[in-house]
């Protein structure tokens, strides 16, 4: 990074755009956000991408790596990390969906996930979203602590916590790379930024 100016690259794109560093942001700090831009550019790519990342994806992948470290892998930690990726997918995908859909999680899946996450996008809401918010447990579907890809067995669904939280940081990528020219994704996401921005005071 030099001269204030930051090389960001989303998907397979490069873009330079002002540092947001400057500005005394910090992503895991609504208040410090910048204020929306009139439409989307590649500064405001660059400060979503950081808050998407460095307050959510990082801060999960930290607890991941703390535990395989401690604990050799994620074995008894399935319910704090399976409840942090939901409620962060849960997030994610309303910047780009909550104000065109009430299925806003399965239409993020679907749109950005990679392919074998896409044919079960309209069942993780309520079997794992709800149920590990409102319940703790698991009643309809199974998590492993491995990297087990999706699996549907006899109509139960499966897959490991670091397949999935891998899937999760992909579909971000191209949430993102998508983000630069899909003018209803763009609006979307105005929207709800600015909603969260107005809620912020420190």
């Amino acid at each position: 990074m030099t001269s204030g100016r930051q090389i960001l690259q989303i998907g397979n794109d490069t873009v330079v755009s002002s540092s947001p560093h400057t500005h005394g942001f910090l992503p895991w700090q609504p208040s410090t956000w910048p204020d929306p831009p009139a439409m989307i550019d590649a500064n405001f790519i660059c400060v979503l991408e950081r808050i998407l990342k460095e307050s959510i994806l990082d801060e999960i992948g930290n607890v991941i790596e703390d535990a395989k470290k401690s604990n050799n892998g994620l074995q008894h930690r399935g319910h704090v990390v399976g409840l942090a990726l939901m409620c962060s997918l849960d997030a994610i995908s309303a910047y780009g969906y909550r104000a065109q859909s009430k299925t806003y999680m399965a239409d993020f899946i679907s749109k950005h996930f990679p392919p074998e996450y896409k044919q079960y996008a309209g069942r993780f809401y309520h079997i794992y979203r709800a149920s590990l918010v409102h319940s703790w447990n698991l009643f309809e579907a199974t998590l492993f602590p491995g990297n087990e890809s999706i699996c549907n067995t006899q109509g139960v669904l499966s897959f490991g916590l670091l397949h999935f939280f891998g899937a999760l940081n992909e579909a971000v990528e191209d949430f993102l790379g998508q983000l630069k020219s899909d003018a209803k994704l763009q609006a979307n996401v105005l929207t709800r930024y600015t909603s969260l921005k107005k809620t912020a005071r420190s």
